[in-house]
């Protein structure tokens, strides 16, 4: 594969991004009440470990485990002073896990978890000024494009994109999260979310989270239909749901592999995994888009 995502991006066939992080670490042994991102520093080996399983099956990007990695979130934990240190060791851990293959690095940015105005009190420029703090300390170390992602308001996805713009020249892709009733949690559209993100300097724009791949289809479609920039999807594994409690995700890694090659099919030209996505899920797809590539 082309070392350069924007190259890449021009090939014929697919993209196939990671799947879970967030999960696949709970999995491993993260508490709920305990940030993901923190990880980095006190068990740099299982983050490793989870990059290493997408790495052997053939992905062609994997995201670092810095999605909430930003000077916002990590205060709620008493953590905002590590914030330099927990994103450098996050890019530092998938590095290394992607050793000699040609798969890239892609830095996740997540929201801030508070609300923007006019929703909340936290203005627009502490917004990008908090994004542009963690993307700037991400490029510090080495990356092939930033990744924003799960956004519930297109205006805070809108606001990490100009920030990522503002520090940094590297490919930016963009995704926001729908709810069930195909709007985001701010009563975004997907034609909304198109035209808005489609006006910024970015790579591909498209969706993440929430939905599983049936639910997320005929957004894509929607999406595909009215972008000219790339569409990126990574739907989770279905719909989450507590059994005994514990969230458990109900779509088979051949099911969802099946979604994927549908995705591809309308043009989406990036697939990934989301919440409750594991390398099995992603090793189907891999070995089902073989023929596309």
């Amino acid at each position: 594969m082309n070392s350069n995502f924007r190259d890449r991006l021009k090939g014929k066939g697919p993209i196939i991004f990671d799947g879970a992080m967030g999960t696949s670490l709970q999995s491993a042994g993260l508490p709920l009440d305990n940030p993901p991102e923190n990880w980095n520093l006190t068990h740099p080996q299982k983050v490793r470990d989870i990059h290493i399983s997408y790495v052997e099956i053939g992905v062609d990007v994997i995201e670092t485990n810095t999605f909430g990695a930003n000077r916002v979130k990590l205060e709620k934990y008493g953590l905002a002073g590590m914030i330099k240190k927990i994103n450098r060791e996050g890019v530092r851990i998938a590095s290394e896990a992607r050793s000699s293959s040609s798969c890239l690095v892609g830095a996740s940015v997540g929201p801030l978890g508070v609300l923007i105005e006019p929703w909340g009190d936290f203005s627009e420029k502490e917004a990008i000024l908090a994004f542009e703090e963690q993307i700037e300390v991400l490029c510090l170390e080495k990356i092939d494009l930033i990744i924003i992602e799960t956004m519930m308001d297109l205006n805070e996805a809108r606001l990490a994109a100009v920030a990522a713009r503002n520090v940094s020249d590297l490919p930016v892709v963009c995704q926001v999260t729908f709810s069930t009733g195909g709007k985001t949690l701010m009563g975004n559209n997907p034609g909304s979310v198109v035209e808005t993100l489609s006006e910024l300097r970015i790579e591909a724009v498209g969706a993440n989270c929430s939905l599983g791949p049936r639910e997320l289809f005929p957004l894509a479609k929607e999406m595909v239909s009215l972008s000219h920039l790339p569409v990126i999807i990574q739907p989770n594994a279905g719909q989450p749901r507590l059994e005994q409690g514990k969230t458990v995700y109900s779509v088979s890694a051949e099911e969802f592999s099946e979604w994927t090659e549908k995705f591809v099919d309308i043009g989406v030209k990036i697939v990934g995994g989301c919440c409750g996505t594991a390398p099995s899920h992603l090793k189907a797809t891999v070995e089902r888009l073989k023929e596309k590539s």
